[in-house]
């Protein structure tokens, strides 16, 4: 089990956006996640935008989660942001201080990103009252989020 240790990180822990908002967000999620998977970022960000165009998913009143494909991936990975000042989402203006973004293969049909969707959000619910120590806590973020694809 040693080759554990040499996983990749697909975190960034309180991370200070220039411009608070949801727009700054997006695009800094898009750039991470095309650079960790080795994605195209216009495409990467394209597909997050559209996403985050549709009713948003926010679980636990705190996290933000959206999903991207590319036919780069043959199976789900996540990567998982938060962000030091929370963000105000969607109309309702939500403050988010996580941003999950799923990548699913582009054959994944609409019951796998379901799938995907219920896993995170079970475990999200499992750790409600450990959100605030994790937000800070890069192992920790790691831990919480390789645990949403294994």
């Amino acid at each position: 089990m040693l080759f554990k240790i040499f996983r990749k990180n697909h975190t960034t822990a309180n991370v200070e956006l220039k411009d608070n908002n949801q727009l700054s967000a997006l695009k800094l999620a898009a750039e991470k996640t095309a650079d960790e998977f080795g994605l195209d970022a216009q495409t990467v960000q394209s597909s997050l935008f559209a996403s985050a165009a549709q009713e948003p998913t926010i679980l636990n009143d705190r996290v933000v989660y959206m999903f991207v494909t590319s036919d780069k991936k043959h199976k789900a990975h996540s990567m998982t942001l938060t962000f030091k000042n929370p963000v105000a989402w969607g109309n309702d203006r939500i403050p988010v201080d996580y941003m999950i973004v799923g990548v699913l293969p582009d054959g994944a049909g609409q019951e796998d990103a379901d799938q995907l969707k219920e896993h995170i959000a079970n475990k999200v619910n499992e750790n409600a009252d450990k959100l605030d120590d994790i937000r800070f806590n890069d192992s920790e973020l790691n831990k919480f989020n390789q645990s949403f694809t294994e």
